[in-house]
């Protein structure tokens, strides 16, 4: 594994939401997309990856305990979708989407704010973390 070592500058933004997940943005400048995408690949790393490829990962879902700042469940279970595109030479953007479930007294539901999941991702790509 390669650790991202050249000064990257990030920039988080919320890009838009659905009615059960939303949907994060990281615009990554002064690194090459192979670098970029590198990162996204070990930020799933103990994920079940459904499909690599073209810009896409996919995963299958995980289960996990709960992390600070959600929804008082026992369990959780997320799968996520992240996209990696290059926008110019040395910009790239990468979004992920993350849809997640939580177990409770009544069985498992949607867990509608998923945006502490997804900053948790992002956060595993930001530039000084891989």
């Amino acid at each position: 594994m390669r650790r991202v070592t050249a000064p990257l500058v990030a920039l988080l933004l919320m890009v838009g939401t659905t009615t059960q997940a939303g949907v994060l943005a990281m615009v990554v400048a002064d690194a090459p997309y192979a670098r970029v995408w590198d990162a996204a690949v070990r930020a799933v790393e103990g994920y079940p990856i459904e499909r690599a490829g073209d810009g896409t990962i996919v995963t299958g879902w995980l289960e996990r305990q709960p992390r600070e700042g959600e929804p008082p469940f026992t369990r959780v279970l997320e799968r996520l979708t992240l996209r990696v595109e290059s926008s110019a030479r040395l910009i790239t953007r990468v979004t992920v989407d993350v849809e997640a479930k939580g177990l409770g007294e009544g069985g498992w539901v949607p867990i509608e704010n998923t945006e502490p999941a997804e900053r948790a991702i992002l956060d595993r790509i930001r530039p000084g973390r891989g």
